[in-house]
């Protein structure tokens, strides 16, 4: 995948308000998290097993060439055979599981290692797409490696959120991709904390839009933009952001619920029209600021996270959204937004 269209389903992923929301769980009182490899591996090794067989029964009865030239095939197809193979018993064994404290990691021949949440030390991570670097290990308390894990490996992701709710340190490479120092910058807030981190968020994103908008006045357009307030079981998954109802000034006695959502969002204009697509999508950005969600260790329900890379996550939008505009073209129409782009944030009793 190039990186023009690697940028692309990232940046399509944010307008389908792609939150990372973890699972929600039937029991308050447990969380399982199963990482694996997958069905790809097991898919790729056995579709590689089986070519690497046809070729083999090909090659011996068509052998009408040098015996070194027959040994080489040979060889290559066995290699071919063998790295489908691990490939193969390596989808199927490893993995790990997670459930309440315990962790369960089983390496590639299915060989099982048990051990807890104290029994970790740290662990180092690296999510590098320049530098080929994939990786998650995990340290006991002397320093020793208890195991590693792949981002490419499913519910990856989660487990890490997992590591990181029940305080596990985290090191990242300095090469990491933002995807991944996203992640580890993410904070817990109370909510009373929400309006001060919100309006500063919005304020800095204002500097930038505003920066955006004088370094590229051949475009001639602006930008309508403000905080947007959803909650993530009340938004139909067919309808564009604009479309979506919001629940800004709605009152929670009980608290914030699973599901909310804060974001900065914003709509490009021209003329005081909205700029659409050929697709008559929205041209827009959209970053998570605030969001609630499960929480994943043992004892607490929910957690208010803070989403510390406003800034990182607009400014990379933005320059994007630079590199892609002539490349297309838009046209102007009058929308109405279902819901509202607040100045000010405040939460209501």
């Amino acid at each position: 995948m190039s990186a023009y269209a690697a940028d692309k389903r990232r940046f399509e992923c944010l307008l389908k308000l792609d939150l990372n929301v973890l699972p929600r769980q039937t029991d308050r009182c447990g969380m399982k998290i199963e990482v694996s490899e997958g069905k790809l591996p097991c898919v790729v090794g056995g579709g590689a097993v089986a070519a690497g067989l046809l070729f083999m029964i090909l090659l011996v009865r068509h052998a009408d060439g040098s015996a070194i030239a027959g040994l080489t095939g040979g060889l290559v197809i066995a290699l071919i055979i063998v790295t489908g193979f691990v490939m193969y018993i390596g989808g199927r064994n490893r993995g790990m599981l997670a459930e309440d404290g315990t962790l369960c990691y089983t390496d590639m021949l299915g060989r099982k290692k048990v051990f807890s949440l104290d029994d970790i030390g740290y662990c180092r991570a690296a999510l590098e797409e320049k530098g080929g670097r994939d990786y998650l290990k995990i340290y006991d308390l002397l320093g020793n490696k208890l195991c590693k894990l792949e981002f490419r490996m499913k519910n990856s992701a989660l487990f890490l959120q997992y590591l990181l709710d029940n305080q596990v340190r985290i090191e990242c490479s300095e090469n990491s991709d933002d995807y991944l120092k996203g992640m580890l910058c993410t904070k817990t807030i109370c909510e009373e904390d929400i309006p001060e981190k919100a309006d500063a968020c919005l304020e800095e994103a204002r500097k930038l839009v505003q920066e955006w908008v004088k370094r590229h006045k051949e475009f001639g357009v602006d930008w309508k933009m403000g905080i947007a307030v959803y909650l993530e079981t009340e938004m139909a998954e067919k309808k564009q952001l604009w479309e979506q109802p919001g629940c800004a000034g709605r009152t929670f006695p009980d608290g914030l619920p699973e599901g909310y959502v804060l974001a900065i969002e914003g709509y490009l204009q021209k003329d005081g029209l909205f700029v659409l697509d050929k697709k008559n999508r929205a041209v827009m950005f959209y970053t998570s600021v605030i969001s609630v969600t499960r929480s994943m260790r043992a004892g607490e329900t929910l957690k208010i996270r803070f989403f510390d890379n406003v800034t990182e996550e607009l400014s990379w939008q933005l320059t994007w959204l630079a590199n892609v505009l002539p490349q297309n073209r838009y046209h102007t129409e009058e929308i109405s937004l279902n819901h509202e782009l607040l100045e000010r944030i405040s939460i209501h009793r």
